[in-house]
């Protein structure tokens, strides 16, 4: 594997796709790879510099989306390195960089810097593929959906650790509560990686040896 600083996910026939968050030197043609289940290359392609999140859908299709280093949004991705969706044109408000991503069978939801709207796209409905919902909470850092029922995690400073609960609407998302997400032990992450999927917010906090989760459904 070629990636410093990588993102990765499973692919649903077992493979995995690995990818350099930056595109400098020999990473810039072959920036992203995909191996099948044995660990074999199948494939390498660029998807543009300064990924924030990368997730990998049902569908075997990978959502990008980038940090203010490049203009290029959110875009969905097959794993040859062909362009499935982008969000050029998709009137997302302060669209500058993807703070928070989930994506859960075919769908992705997004958190995005500046305005932090809540953002559901759905590619495969051709007549509305995306929604989006004023959103009161800054700076969350993942997310996770169930039903008309939303959980931010993180934020800016001392908020680093608070998990916002809130309601959709026709109109906007609806703050219900306010709290901190805590370890199983009691203590705050401190250090950690978040990943959205679905109704469950995945934490895998310093030394990065376990995962916990929360779950917006239980």
């Amino acid at each position: 594997m070629r990636a410093r600083w990588p993102h990765l996910d499973r692919l649903p026939d077992g493979g995995f796709v690995v990818a350099a968050s930056r595109t400098r030197r020999y990473e810039n043609a072959d920036q992203v790879q995909v191996f099948d289940a044995l660990g074999r290359e199948t494939s390498s392609f660029s998807v543009g510099d300064a990924i924030e999140r990368l997730l990998v859908d049902e569908a075997g299709h990978i959502w990008v989306g980038h940090f203010d280093e490049n203009p290029a949004g959110i875009r969905r991705w097959s794993p040859t390195g062909h362009i499935y969706w982008a969000s050029d044109g998709a009137s997302i408000p302060g669209l500058f960089d993807c703070y928070a991503l989930n994506v859960w069978g075919t769908t992705a939801w997004a958190c995005t810097y500046t305005d932090f709207p809540l953002v559901e796209i759905h590619p495969d409905r051709p007549d509305r593929p995306v929604r989006v919902w004023p959103n009161q909470v800054r700076g969350a850092k993942a997310l996770a959906i169930h039903g008309e029922r939303v959980a931010f995690y993180g934020g800016y400073g001392e908020e680093v650790d608070r998990l916002t609960r809130g309601e959709l609407t026709e109109a906007s998302v609806e703050p219900t509560d306010v709290g901190l997400l805590t370890l199983p032990d009691g203590h705050l992450p401190g250090r950690r990686r978040p990943v959205g999927r679905g109704s469950r917010i995945y934490v895998q906090a310093e030394p990065f040896t376990a995962w916990g989760v929360f779950d917006l459904s239980s």
